[in-house]
Parts: C-alpha cells; structure tokens; sequence
C-alpha cells in the first residue's frame, strides 16, 4: 500500500481497528498488519499506536498433532 493512498488515509485516521477470527489469521499475516501501521503513522509503538481489539473462539481451532504421534482425547 502506497502511503499516498486513500486507504493509507483511512488507516491513519482510524481510532480503534477490530480483528475478527484471529485465530485464521498466521503469525507473519499480524507481522505484515503491524508492520503496515507502523510504517503509516511514523512510530515504532506495536500496531503503530492504534487500539486493535481481536476477537474470535479459540475452542474452535483444531489442535496441531505432529505427525507420527498418537492423539489424545481431551475432555472439557
């Protein structure tokens, strides 16, 4: 995104930014995201000084089971 944009604009003049299913989101995908902010408002502070609120069911995502292990049931 260009800095000159009109949605890098948008995003400068933002207040608060909300995230929903953050747990479909990849590491490097929150990097680029802060990266981005950072980047757009000129600051080194995380998301750039921006509020983030993120939101989404964690017991909804599947547990990674390396392979060539045996799964274990866990009961809640």
């Amino acid at each position: 995104m260009r800095s000159t944009s009109p949605e890098a604009d948008k995003l400068r003049q933002a207040v608060l930014t909300i995230i929903d299913e953050i747990t479909m989101i990849t590491k490097d995908g929150l990097r680029c995201i802060d990266s981005l902010l950072r980047d757009l408002m000129n600051n080194d502070m995380p998301f750039g000084g921006k509020f983030i609120i993120i939101g989404g069911d964690f017991r909804q995502t599947l547990p990674i089971v390396p392979r060539d292990t045996r799964a274990v049931d866990i009961e809640s």
